[in-house]
């Protein structure tokens, strides 16, 4: 592979480079760890992109941003222009190729590994630093990065919304919309609530299995045509990987005015709380520590069998009254013959 980088403003070949290693080798050679860029490939047919670019074979970028540090191209290429690198480029999406589950990964293992300086995290966020911060906020991405003996050794969202979140709002979720339209709906200025159940609901749907298609999920859909994942994983999918379980302040949240006091229970020397949501009765400890999720179709206020069979129903006893006329007026009608023939 020829491997080009950019040298006063023009695509080189780098020939200390040799053909034949792997993009691993290539990119330890320009001295980048495996966990310090990222690679795009664009796999739309070349005809799409002009014959300038239909022997490129992958740009790689530096973890955090939009900086290219090599682009690959095929074995035998011995030139490289601007044109033909955007031509390439033209459909990159920074946010879809490179997701916040991505940088986390990436971030993960620089902590792991210890190999991401605080001049590495700053040049790749476009940052200021001293050599002695602590700390460094990016308000592109609302993270805050935390620094040791001038290594990365931590990090945290700033906005209080998680990665779950952050990715379905980049990448411009219809679903993400439905949750936060619903969340504001029923928690209007308490921005703590709203971020707290759009967090819940967002790692639920993250964590649903099918996502959209889950056959189970018109069981659980909202009036505004949202939908409670997170009971859905609840209900549908207790004790599997896909469910964490919930405390009650976090079921509170997300099932409104829908979650209703059932009943106080015993288990030994526990006393459990027990509340319905739907047709589903949830048991909580009285620390509000989830315990279990139970299917129970709730009971109509009418019972039509009841109303049929009850003697004192006024239109059974009309019923009754009516036909005791009719047989007294027969039998006075049959006496009434019998003395006219004596």
């Amino acid at each position: 592979m020829g491997v080009f980088i950019k040298q006063d403003n023009q695509w080189v070949l780098c020939k200390e480079i040799k053909e034949g290693g792997s993009t691993n080798d290539d990119l330890q050679a320009l001295g980048y760890e495996h966990n310090q860029f990222y690679s795009y490939t664009n796999y739309n047919h070349p005809s799409n992109y002009g014959d300038d670019s239909d022997d490129i074979l992958s740009v790689c970028l530096k973890v955090m941003s939009e900086d290219i540090i090599c682009v690959i191209a095929s074995p035998g290429r011995k030139t490289l222009t601007e044109s033909e690198v955007r031509y390439y480029m033209q459909d990159f999406d920074f946010s879809h190729d490179y997701s916040r589950f991505s940088m986390e990964y990436d971030l993960d293992s620089a902590i792991a590994e210890h190999n991401f300086t605080i001049q590495f995290v700053a040049d790749a966020l476009g940052l200021s630093y001293s050599p002695d911060d602590k700390v460094l906020h990016s308000s592109r991405f609302n993270y805050n990065f935390f620094f040791e003996g001038g290594f990365l050794t931590g990090y945290e969202i700033s906005d209080g919304y998680n990665r779950e979140a952050h990715e379905m709002k980049d990448q411009g979720s219809w679903i993400y919309k439905l949750i936060e339209s619903h969340a504001i709906n029923f928690h209007g200025s308490n921005d703590d609530a709203v971020v707290k159940e759009i967090n819940i609901q967002a790692r639920a749907f993250q964590n649903l299995p099918g996502g959209i298609t889950n056959q189970f999920k018109d069981d659980f859909k909202n009036a505004d045509g949202s939908y409670n994942f997170e009971m859905l994983l609840i209900a549908k999918y207790q004790g599997t990987e896909y469910e964490a379980g919930i405390n009650y302040e976090d079921c509170k949240c997300i099932c409104h005015q829908e979650l209703k006091f059932e009943g106080n229970a015993e288990e030994g020397l526990d006393k459990l709380l027990k509340y319905r949501y739907r047709d589903y009765v949830l048991t909580f400890d009285e620390k509000g520590q989830f315990i279990s999720c139970e299917y129970s179709q709730q009971r109509t206020n009418i019972s039509s069998n009841d109303t049929s069979n009850n003697s004192t129903n006024p239109s059974s006893s009309s019923g009754c009254m009516i036909t005791l006329l009719l047989m007294v007026t027969g039998l006075l009608s049959l006496i009434s013959v019998v003395f006219f023939i004596v």
